[in-house]
């Protein structure tokens, strides 16, 4: 199965790339990719990260499933 991460604000500086796919096992859960990601890019982990998963946020135990869009991402401010 695979499913396309996407990069936004600081963590696309990080990832130096806007999305990627990523291969997953079946049964893999949304903290599982996350975990890998921050082994693959290890600045992941000094961030304040947001996940969402298809434009929904839920809980990390989330499974995944082919296809899936995981979009990471970092707290914004405006004013």
């Amino acid at each position: 199965m695979k499913v396309e991460v996407r990069f936004f604000a600081r963590c696309r500086e990080i990832a130096g790339k806007e999305q990627k796919k990523v291969e997953i096992e079946d049964g893999m859960m949304l903290k599982d990719l996350m975990d890998l990601l921050i082994k693959e890019y290890p600045d992941l982990k000094n961030e304040t990260l947001i996940v969402s998963l298809n434009r929904s946020y839920v809980k990390h135990e989330a499974k995944l499933k082919d296809n899936d869009e995981i979009a990471v991402f970092t707290p914004v401010s405006g004013g």
